[in-house]
């Protein structure tokens, strides 16, 4: 009865305990406001010492929008001031947003020196990031005070947005763009050197794609965020200028096409799309050579058919990766849970680019966030694809090796790995024993009661003896039903013992198949590795001579091959 007073009084706490801290808060003083006007894009050049000195002043038309007007041009004059003095408690940053690959020169007061700031500029020491280019204001800057910003831009059209900051706020943010985008480029580096070291192995065509493709991409990210410019040997890529990026976007596309189509195995789920995706990567390579004409850089006409066809190509892969993973495809559903982010993020980024929109934060990272994610996840697939191709070849070799019916090792393998063991029990100074194993009167099994009851026995008998094999023995079918077991390490009283186990399975085993209840007996013949001379033929062959003599004794028995030295002929 007292939780709704209660509540009540809670509540009312909290309101009044907000209004407080409302009321005892400082109010924080108003931010000055930024002020653009630009010289008619019809003015006459001018000079520089007539702009910066106010000569023009009177020329400079206010603009309504916080952007620069027609930035596109070759070459324009923009004034920025504040409608108050700064205020903050740190000096101003000027910062400009969207002025990737132009060059801006600043003359600021109080000397209004030329301050160059360039995108890919290499040389000297930069105080802040590329994220935006930026150049500190003094402290005592005051109202209607102007700035002057030359712009040299592309002929993309793009709208440049000036902006004002304080320096520890500036900092702050700089720093953290400075981690994420150094972050996500860690991420996706160290998954193209994982795939290196496996390509180094494997030499696998899906891992080559995707290496060249996941490289460009990187390439292409860090020409976007700049940073790829801090690197050494970066001052190749300069005399690009903005068609670097355009260059590598291109090269990766075809490249991530390919790599689809392998990991996905497209042409297998999805013969038809996967066809038409195909022959959908070949324009990415005519226009990765246009890039390099001159008249690449003078109009957009190849910048927006580039992200037109690279949004078809696309779409169409998507559609063509569902299809397959609904038609049971492993790698395709791994696949579609590594790219679907990346695909929405890029398509989203390339409208953004084609319908000339601010980049807002979430967009700017989450793009470079996905691509990580995505290089993850398929470094992730492809060792997964290989840990299966490991598996099928693992198998092929079982396959290779063992008997299909009773899972024993072949007549091949038996003998490949007896010579093996001779090699090392002369190595290790040790004795080896083999046990050469016939089923008594077999034949009369598969005559009597079919081969499908002597299969069965043959299974049966297989198991029982390896039962009471030790660990390190083996045992391997050397045709019909004949069996051999190698015991390294064991003496001519260990087999015989050993042998003897195996007699009493075999004659006290019960085999039921199709109706029919069936027990057998087994002779065997034991032989003891001789001097160095002995080879893995000559053990086999004493060993058969040895089961020869106890089938001749009455079967159902175990003998030892005697030397002839022992015998004293």
């Amino acid at each position: 009865m007292y939780r709704k007073p209660i509540a009540v009084f809670i509540a009312c706490l909290f309101v009044a305990l907000y209004a407080l801290v409302l009321h005892a808060a400082p109010s924080l003083p108003r931010q000055p406001t930024l002020q653009v006007a630009a010289l008619p894009a019809t003015s006459p050049p001018q000079a520089v010492e007539q702009v910066v000195h106010g000569a023009l002043d009177g020329s400079f038309v206010p603009s309504q929008s916080p952007y620069t007007p027609n930035a596109a041009d070759t070459r324009r004059w923009y004034r920025l001031t504040t409608d108050i003095d700064w205020n903050g408690t740190s000096p101003p940053v000027l910062s400009f947003t969207g002025a990737t690959y132009i060059r801006l020169t600043v003359f600021a007061p109080p000397g209004y020196q030329p301050q160059e700031l360039w995108f890919a500029q290499t040389e000297g020491i930069h105080r802040f990031s590329r994220h935006h280019l930026a150049v500190q204001l003094p402290q005592d800057l005051r109202a209607g005070e102007p700035v002057y910003v030359e712009i040299a831009s592309d002929s993309f059209t793009r709208q440049i947005k000036p902006a004002l900051t304080e320096m520890a706020q500036y900092q702050a943010e700089d720093l953290t763009h400075v981690r994420l985008t150094t972050l996500f480029a860690s991420v996706q580096f160290t998954m193209i050197l994982a795939a290196m070291c496996l390509w180094l192995v494997l030499r696998d065509r899906v891992l080559t794609y995707f290496i060249g493709y996941a490289t460009f991409q990187l390439v292409y990210q860090m020409l976007m965020s700049g940073e790829i410019y801090e690197l050494p040997g970066a001052g190749i890529l300069v005399p690009l200028d903005t068609r670097a990026p355009w260059l590598f976007a291109t090269l990766s596309a075809p490249l991530s096409m390919s790599f689809i189509l392998e990991f996905c195995d497209l042409r297998n789920m999805s013969p038809k799309a996967a066809r038409i995706l195909g022959w959908m990567r070949w324009p990415f390579l005519p226009a990765a050579l246009l890039i390099w004409m001159p008249f690449a850089v003078r109009t957009n006409a190849l910048v927006n058919s580039f992200n037109l066809w690279f949004m078809i190509t696309s779409m169409w892969a998507l559609g063509t990766v569902i299809l397959a993973a609904a038609r049971h495809g492993r790698q395709a559903r791994f696949f579609l849970i590594a790219w679907m982010p990346q695909v929405m993020l890029t398509l989203l980024r390339v409208v953004q680019i084609l319908m000339k929109l601010d980049l807002p934060p979430w967009l700017e990272y989450g793009y470079p966030f996905t691509m990580a994610f995505s290089c993850v996840m398929v470094t992730i697939g492809l060792a997964d694809l290989s840990l299966r191709a490991r598996r099928e070849r693992d198998m092929a070799h079982h396959l290779a090796d063992h008997d299909a019916l009773t899972g024993v090792l072949n007549r091949r393998a038996l003998v490949r790995r007896l010579h093996a063991a001779i090699t090392e029990a002369r190595l290790q100074k040790e004795p080896l024993a083999l046990l050469f194993l016939d089923m008594d009167h077999f034949k009369s099994v598969n005559d009597r009661y079919g081969h499908q009851v002597g299969d069965a026995c043959l299974r049966a008998v297989a198991e029982a003896i390896g039962d009471e094999l030790r660990p390190t023995d083996w045992l391997g079918r050397y045709g019909g039903e004949e069996f051999v077991a190698c015991l390294p390490g064991a003496s001519r009283d260990n087999a015989m013992h050993i042998g003897e186990r195996i007699r009493h399975r075999i004659e006290t085993l019960q085999v039921h198949s199709r109706g029919t209840t069936l027990q057998t007996t087994i002779s065997m013949g034991v032989a003891i590795l001789g001097d160095h001379t002995d080879t893995a033929d000559e053990l086999i062959a004493r060993a058969d001579a040895a089961l020869y003599r106890a089938k001749v004794d009455g079967r159902n028995r175990i003998v030892a091959h005697i030397p002839l030295a022992a015998t004293g002929h």
